[in-house]
Parts: C-alpha cells; sequence; structure tokens
C-alpha cells in the first residue's frame, strides 16, 4: 500500500492537491516557477546586482558617490551598535518601551565597570606619580 497510486486507487476521495488545513499546494514539478502561469522564473545572472559592477551605466563619480554613501551608513549602523553595547536600555528607549530587568542591570553592570576601570586608572597613575624618581 505505499504505493502512491494504490493509495488514490483504494481511497478515490483523498485530495493530493490539499493538505490537511485546506491549502492548495503546487505540483512538484512546477517547482521553481509561477504555480499559475506554470513557466519557470527568471534568474538574474551571477554578479547582476554588484553595487561595485564596472559595466553597469553609472558614471565614476556616481559609483563612487553610491560607496561613500555605503560606507558612510556602515559607519553609522556600527556606531549604533557600540552605543547599544554600552546602553544595553537604550534600544528599548528608542522603541518607546520601557527596558526589561535584565537590560537594567546590564546597564548597572556596566555603569560599575567603567566606574571601577576609572578608579583603577587614577590609583595608577597616583602610583607613576609616587614611584617617580625624584630629581634635585
Amino acid at each position: 500500500m505505499s504505493n502512491p497510486q494504490d493509495l488514490l486507487n483504494n481511497n478515490p476521495g483523498l485530495d493530493t492537491k490539499h493538505d490537511s488545513a485546506g491549502a492548495k499546494h503546487p505540483d512538484l514539478n512546477t517547482a521553481g516557477g509561477n504555480p499559475k502561469t506554470n513557466t519557470e522564473f527568471e534568474y538574474a545572472p551571477e554578479g547582476a546586482h554588484s553595487r561595485l559592477d564596472g559595466k553597469d551605466q553609472r558614471t565614476h563619480g556616481s559609483a563612487l558617490a553610491d560607496a561613500k554613501r555605503v560606507e558612510e551608513l556602515e559607519q553609522k549602523v556600527q556606531a549604533q551598535h557600540e552605543e547599544a553595547l554600552k546602553h544595553p536600555t537604550s534600544v528599548a528607549t528608542q522603541h518607546g518601551n520601557e527596558p526589561s530587568r535584565g537590560a537594567k542591570k546590564d546597564e548597572q553592570l556596566v555603569e560599575d565597570e567603567e566606574e571601577e576601570l576609572k578608579k583603577k586608572d587614577e590609583a595608577k597613575k597616583q602610583s607613576q606619580e609616587a614611584h617617580k624618581p625624584k630629581h634635585h
């Protein structure tokens, strides 16, 4: 009974085009194409969407301006990411939400670590000053 044709012959009311929820599925042989028209999708050639393609219609200046714009966007995203790491509650407050207890605790830990590092740096400077040779 593992043969699909035998299963259909023994159960003529079995609907193989729909699943148990009633959703219709396309034939497996048309996968990768439009199920309504049964035509295959057209795929762009490899590298067709490259921003740095030298064969496109943009001028050199336009390509440089685009590259500069993309670089500035990447730097902005990196700065936002670093800011989010410094202030774990900033993302929630930017979205108008109250930060979670975990985010509040993380921010408190970051502040405590920064304060401790400042104290250690200050103590290190004082120690270096105390150990400097005194010239007469």
